[in-house]
């Protein structure tokens, strides 16, 4: 064994420590150029995920608009109205194909399946009355199902040219579960404009099994007729808290308080419809219905007629670095609960 010197112990033991700092500082530098590259990665995962989401956001937006246009258009059969359908998405596809291509992703939007509905509209701009007895008091429709344990009705909008100045004769609609006994599991909506000005009230009263709830909203009109979005939750367009959840979380959104079970169905209907003149039509989907005072026919007012109540697209979206694809149900205009 080797003789050190007190100075020749010192001189190892720095040039160990010194190996040592070595070590540690390139162990620092392996891990921090992991860190780096996990980061840059993170980072570029979460932006190519926001352009599949913005792009999905779109497609959603313009499956929607070729449902309704669809149904508009194409509502004499459901094979029809399939074949609308179909070649809306088609068209869907190649718009958004068209405009990713260019930042390098490849788009694709295909027709999975759909439900069919019913459309209930009157479009000649008279009272809100039946085709048969022209009385205001009539149901639209009953044996409503659910979708997915919430509403099987979306896209019900009003526009009114004409109500009456007080809440005493004001169109109601009403929203009940089948069944119930008096206003129990009811949503009803009443609207009218003040007397003298253009004030547009709406008054919703929730009776989920005897417990009743009331909120009210009020907007300014400037037009010559009001857009009620009842689905939707709007009045000419601003949110209105009667329609929707509440800012103290009470929920009035279409249909709320009317019994959440999904085997439970509902029925729609109006009381003083002959102090309203307007426009209205919604769409709800179609399975075991009996529709009340409504014609069948084109020429009749209000009718009903064939529909498209939802649809499912396989959506993808690929590009050197990712691909996301997932199904996609658009039901335009159906209540948010």
């Amino acid at each position: 064994m080797a003789n050190l010197s007190g100075d020749d112990r010192g001189q190892i033991i720095l040039i160990a420590a010194f190996a040592l700092a070595v070590t540690f500082v390139a162990l620092a530098l392996v891990v921090n150029s992991a860190i780096f590259t996990e980061n840059l990665a993170s980072r570029g995962e979460t932006a190519g995920s926001d352009d599949a989401l913005a792009v999905r956001a779109m497609v959603e937006a313009n499956v929607g608009e070729a449902i309704e246009a669809t149904n508009y258009y194409n509502d004499s059969s459901e094979s029809e109205l399939e074949d609308g359908l179909r070649a809306g998405i088609r068209n869907v596809s190649t718009q958004a194909e068209r405009q990713q291509v260019t930042s390098g992703a490849l788009t694709t939007v295909t027709y999975d399946s759909h439900r069919d509905g019913a459309r209930i509209v009157q479009n000649d701009s008279s009272q809100f009355l039946d085709v048969t007895d022209s009385t205001g008091d009539f149901t639209l429709v009953s044996g409503v199902e659910r979708v997915n344990s919430g509403n099987g009705t979306r896209a019900f909008r009003m526009n009114i040219t004409d109500s009456a100045t007080t809440n005493g004769s004001a169109l109601e609609v009403t929203v009940q579960r089948e069944f119930a006994t008096g206003n129990e599991d009811s949503w009803r909506m009443n609207v009218w404009n003040t007397s003298g000005d253009r004030t547009i009230h709406v008054r919703t009263i929730r009776n989920d099994g005897g417990t009743v709830a009331v909120e009210e909203c009020t907007v300014e009109s400037t037009g010559t007729s009001v857009h009620v979005d009842v689905t939707s939750g709007t009045v000419e367009g601003e949110p209105c808290s009667a329609l929707r959840r509440t800012a103290t979380g009470s929920n009035f959104w279409f249909g709320a308080g009317t019994g959440a079970s999904p085997t439970t169905s509902y029925s729609i209907s109006f009381e003083n419809g002959s102090s309203t003149v307007g426009n209205y039509s919604m769409v709800v989907l179609e399975s075991g219905l009996s529709f009340g005072g409504l014609g069948g026919l084109f020429s009749d007012q209000p009718r009903h007629v064939d529909a498209i109540y939802d649809a499912r697209v396989r959506y993808t979206y690929t590009t050197d670095a990712m691909e996301y694809a997932t199904d996609v149900r658009v039901a335009p205009g159906e209540p948010r609960e």
